[in-house]
């Protein structure tokens, strides 16, 4: 007898009494099959045997070596039956509803046709697009389900919509977003295929924060009401952090499992989907399973026990994260979520709360991304900016004036050297992640910034001088106001009259803004849109005022963006406050921004920051960072330019007029052979097609860092339009400037790569970016 027979026979019996139990299953067949690689390597050609588990007219899952479930793209790591709505990627399609067998792997979600002999793949979605993964309402707050576009073709063949539990995968395709709703169906189903397709796509970029829980209808979302297809969604995302259901109970044992979803059958489905199938073998030694021991394995007793209609539920250490423990809920309820002010807010619409810096309040509603219903100690209810205050129990250094956060060491040292006093200092947070910096200014000998490590020694107390430890950075802080213990001085005094963030709106539900709230001042500026003006709204929060030229844009379409637009949030974004769009001209109010264009402020102070060129470097890092922040809310700019971007105090870089340029209406300014389009700044697809994306804005952030390291110089100098384009089109690209470092022009030069798919993202861009600030000055 050949080595092996035995043992290929003993496993045979063994898979001929799972068999039994298997056959009748419309989901799977079995059979037993040799490895093609591996077969060679044995005496006779026989090879380490495979068990097959074959989905009924579908693909071919296979338990390779290492025990795991294998198939066409990837490991297996769930499968099942659901019905899936139809995407109607096209114009004037029905909406419709149909079965189909679903297969997740490590890099793919495929559905099948569910139809029993003919099953073939009808699409695929790639694990690496995905960025929302969300239960769903499609009528009936995710319960059965009603279709608000109702019809349609649906699982059953009727004209009714099936039951079920909604979820929906949120993905990008082509620069396009789409949305795949499904239903599960049981709740265990859903949560288990939420959890699993989360973890698979948990380490992608550009994951989102936001989502819609209802459907767009054509004009309108269900959730929320808003009319604009690309608005943000309205409901805050789970956690990513969720993980597959693994086997706890034997993880010595090689253990594969083809999940399908429940028993219960979809009303009208035409097949009866069944329970969970486990298979156990233990692989070690080649030897099959015995009864008795199979009897004692509760993952093959769930197996054997299982009927039609009798439903198994994996066990996880803890309880099912969906379904949290009486005790957890409980804890939940009791403990209320304390916030600390770390800035004053004057209330002045009704309905918003005041508050006052270091005073604590506590959250009632904390649904909404940007304002907080909140309670004071009096028992007044109000609502408040979110970035405004800080969870108590997260509440670290942020209390204190002396405290910057990630403040860069250039700017920590502009405005030490703008506060032009002795002993004058900040903390902030080194460029090692976990660490801290102190930031002193001394006039001895000469007016500089001196910065000292805060270090930590094994006894975990904090030290700049090993003399002198402390407990907390506060302590530490304390001592050397009275002792200078080594520093070039004693610490004095912390800027004062920082300034304090802008709020998403000016107020909890406000973006229609009365004209007559507005005192205008003087002007700023003038630019493709109108003029703009320095102004007060009621008399206490200073604005910049946009007043749009009539004609020069599709107001109403604005209109609606604008609404969407006010909840962008970010320290490296020109806040949008609101709109006047009930007269005309249209007025646009936003954060006023003291030290007005980066384009102007680089040509005013030349010579001081073109000696300065760690500064000129965080200055791109911050607008990178803020069209990194748009690159993850899928919004274009099309006009990335230092002219629009604003500088305010502290040396802030702020991009500005992220969109208009969408609404503009001038033929010259939208189309390339105009002379007001922005020709220097385009990419060759721009220049060709009208083509853009995030991609196209990455060309013309390059050019934007070209124009910061030339302190304000006009790209292309004198060339004509026409002589520009045809150097874009050879791929001849703007010269190094000669204050720019080697490293940097290397980066630019990505971002000028010929062909969009090439050039790095915003994300990328800002990581390689500070790491060669790292590189160059030491912190």
């Amino acid at each position: 007898m050949l080595r092996g027979s035995t043992n290929v026979s003993s496993r045979l019996d063994y898979l001929r009494k799972i068999h039994f139990s298997l056959r009748y299953s419309p989901i799977f067949s079995l059979s037993l099959s040799r490895s093609h690689d591996e077969s060679r390597g044995e005496a006779g050609g026989h090879g380490p045997r495979q068990l097959v588990l074959t989905s009924v007219g579908g693909p071919p899952v296979m338990a390779g070596k290492d025990g795991k479930l294998e198939s066409k793209g990837g490991d297996v790591i769930r499968q099942g039956f659901m019905v899936k709505r139809s995407q109607n990627k096209k114009r004037f399609t029905p909406v419709n509803y149909k079965q189909r067998w679903f297969v997740l792997t490590k890099h793919y979600l495929i559905y099948y046709d569910g139809d029993g002999e003919r099953r073939k793949e009808r699409g695929r979605i790639a694990v690496e697009s995905v960025h929302v993964v969300e239960t769903a309402s499609l009528g009936n707050g995710g319960g059965a389900v009603s279709d608000v576009a109702g019809g349609g073709d649906t699982a059953g063949g009727g004209g009714g919509i099936p039951s079920g539990l909604p979820f929906q995968v949120g993905y990008r395709e082509a620069g396009q977003e789409y949305t795949l709703y499904l239903l599960a169906a049981r709740e265990q189903d859903r949560a288990e295929w939420i959890r699993a397709i989360r973890a698979v796509c948990s380490e992608n970029s550009g994951l989102s924060g936001r989502y819609h829980a209802g459907l767009w209808s054509g004009k309108r979302w269900s959730c929320c009401r808003l009319s604009t297809r690309s608005a943000e969604g309205c409901d805050t995302c789970s956690s990513w952090s969720s993980k597959p259901v693994t086997n706890a109970t034997n993880p010595s044992s090689t253990t594969m499992t083809a999940s399908t979803t429940s028993t219960t059958s979809m009303p009208g489905s035409i097949n009866t989907i069944n329970n969970t199938i486990s298979t156990t073998i233990i692989t070690s030694d080649h030897r099959p399973q015995s009864d008795a021991e199979a009897n004692n394995n509760p993952i093959v007793q769930s197996q054997t026990r299982s009927t039609i209609g009798t439903p198994s539920t994996p066990i996880m250490p803890g309880g099912t994260p969906s379904t949290p423990s009486s005790k957890a809920k409980e804890k939940i309820m009791l403990r209320a979520k304390v916030v600390v002010a770390l800035y004053p807010f004057r209330a002045i619409e009704g309905g918003d709360l005041s508050l006052e810096k270091g005073a604590e309040y506590e959250v009632l509603d904390d649904s909404q991304e940007h304002w907080w219903k909140v309670k004071d100690e009096n028992g007044s209810i109000g609502y408040i900016p979110s970035n405004y205050v800080k969870e108590k129990e997260l509440l670290g250094l942020q209390k204190y004036e002396w405290y910057v956060g990630d403040m860069s060491r250039q700017r920590a040292e502009s405005l030490l050297k703008q506060e032009d006093k002795e002993g004058c200092f900040v903390v902030r947070n080194s460029s090692t992640k976990g660490l801290y910096t102190l930031s002193l200014y001394t006039k001895v000998p000469h007016p500089h910034v001196k910065h000292y490590h805060i270090k930590q020694n094994t006894r975990g107390e904090f030290y700049l001088s090993e003399k002198h430890c402390c407990g907390s950075i506060p302590d530490l802080v304390n001592y050397h106001r009275h002792n200078s213990g080594g520093l070039a001085s004693r610490l004095k005094t912390s800027p004062c009259d920082r300034p304090v963030p802008p709020t998403a709106g000016l107020s909890h539900d406000k973006w229609e803004i009365d004209p007559a709230e507005l005192h205008l001042l003087e002007e700023l500026g003038s630019g493709q849109f109108g003029v703009v003006r320095r102004g007060k709204w009621r008399g206490s929060i200073d604005v910049a005022v946009k007043m749009m030229k009539e004609g020069t844009m599709s107001e109403d379409d604005f209109i609606e963006e604008a609404k969407v637009m006010t909840k962008l949030q970010h320290q490296n974004l020109v806040q949008l406050y609101g709109v006047c769009s009930k007269d005309r001209p249209i007025y646009i109010v936003t954060e006023y921004m003291r030290h007005g264009s980066l384009l102007n402020y680089l040509r005013r102070h030349e010579t001081s920051l073109g000696a300065n060129v760690g500064l000129l470097l965080d200055m791109c890092i911050q607008v990178c960072k803020g069209m990194a922040y748009l690159e993850r809310h899928n919004y274009i700019h099309r006009d990335l330019a230092a002219r629009n971007c604003l500088v305010g105090s502290e040396n802030v870089v702020k991009v500005a007029d992220f969109g208009l340029a969408r609404y503009v209406l001038d033929d010259q300014y939208t189309s390339s052979g105009g002379t007001k389009f922005p020709i220097k700044w385009a990419p060759p697809e721009v220049l060709n097609y009208t083509r853009f994306s995030s991609k196209s804005d990455v060309w013309a952030y390059g050019v934007l860092m070209w124009e910061v390291f030339t302190c304000g110089k006009m790209p292309y100098g004198r060339l004509k339009n026409t002589e520009v384009v045809e150097r874009v089109q050879r791929g001849i690209i703007l010269e190094r400037p000669k204050a720019c470092f080697k490293e940097v022009y290397e980066v630019m030069r990505k971002c000028w790569a010929h062909s969009p798919e090439v050039r790095p993202s915003f994300r990328v861009l800002k990581e390689q970016l500070i790491s060669v600030s790292q590189g160059l000055v030491n912190d």
